[in-house]
């Protein structure tokens, strides 16, 4: 329980009336003597003295009390101003902490102005994390990025960990987003949906400063994606009727939310069984067992150049229907 004390205007405030309120008692008892001893003085002179100097107090009493009452009001509206804006100035910081800035409704297709508002943020980051599944739009993201200082960071479950895809496949069972698919064709769509993530990955290194693919056996099932200024959060785990698409949601620098995700994302990165890769120190004659490494696959130069294909056709539709534009 917070403890309340009297503040410094509180307190001026009190002692400014007890003073006005006892310089006016005391001209008024003033006043009052000198009428009183104008009726018992003989002389006619004194009297009319007397009568003017008790008259004038009683007048400037009188001004007094009217000034007091004014000021009074002046100071109360002042000081109501005052903690006012000081409410507002608290409210705003909770908001900040607490509560999202931005939210996007679940959709079966991508939103225009979720993207458009996302991409303002990668823009005006010089960092950027994703903690996800696939990673697919994000590689499709970083591939029309124009921000040539990013630093990015990638958090992806580790395809030669068993059961590092149930969570994805259960929600897509649960929500029914592959219509007439058993599970283990489920599990194939989503595999291949990260191999072109990490082969989009690839291809969208060159256009970073740095890109640090982390490949871990802990993921989670909502998205995060962190930037210098925000947090967005996408709510795989969100209860009710799934989409493609969930409900996102935008939080500040200052929330909760993002200091708890920056610092999991970190640990992430330095546990002792995450994998890191940085592609860009890949070579060309590398790339495809680099690739089989990572996904413990053994796909061909053929293959590989199909997957290429399949991920620039996917980059060339999301920039379509997500209003954005493809960097020359």
């Amino acid at each position: 329980m917070t403890d309340i004390r009297p503040t410094a205007n509180s307190l001026l405030k009190r002692l400014t009336r007890g003073m006005q309120a006892l310089l006016l008692s005391v001209v008024a008892l003033g006043a009052t003597v000198l009428l009183w001893a104008a009726t018992l003085v003989p002389s006619q002179t004194w009297k009319e003295f007397l009568n003017a100097i008790a008259t004038g107090l009683l007048v400037s009493a009188a001004f007094g009390i009217a000034q007091t009452l004014v000021t009074n009001k002046v100071t109360t509206e002042m000081l109501r101003t005052s903690v006012m804006e000081q409410v507002s100035d608290s409210l705003a910081k909770s908001s900040n902490i607490y509560y999202p800035t931005d939210e996007f409704s679940a959709s079966s297709v991508p939103d225009p102005q979720f993207n458009i508002r996302l991409n303002e943020d990668l823009a005006d980051s010089p960092t950027f994390w994703f903690r996800g599944m696939s990673g697919r739009y994000t590689a499709a993201r970083l591939a029309l990025n124009l921000n040539v200082r990013l630093q990015a960071y990638l958090i992806l479950p580790d395809p030669k960990v068993p059961g590092t895809l149930e969570g994805r496949i259960d929600y897509a069972i649960r929500n029914e987003l592959y219509h007439g698919l058993n599970r283990d064709e489920i599990r194939e769509k989503i595999q291949r949906d990260i191999n072109l993530g990490i082969v989009g990955l690839f291809e969208a290194s060159h256009r970073c400063a740095s890109l640090e693919l982390i490949l871990t056996p802990m993921p989670v099932l909502d998205r995060y994606e962190i930037f210098h200024n925000a947090i967005w959060v996408t709510l795989f785990s969100d209860p009710g009727k799934g989409t493609a698409f969930p409900r996102t949601l935008r939080f500040s620098a200052l929330s909760i939310m993002y200091l708890m995700q920056y610092a999991d994302c970190l640990q992430v990165k330095n546990h002792p069984s995450s994998r890191l890769i940085q592609p860009r120190t890949i070579s060309e004659t590398e790339i495809i067992s680099k690739f089989n490494e990572i996904t413990g696959q053994s796909i061909t130069k053929e293959e590989y150049i199909d997957l290429t294909k399949d991920f620039h056709s996917f980059t060339d539709g999301f920039a379509r229907t997500s209003g954005l534009k493809r960097g020359e």
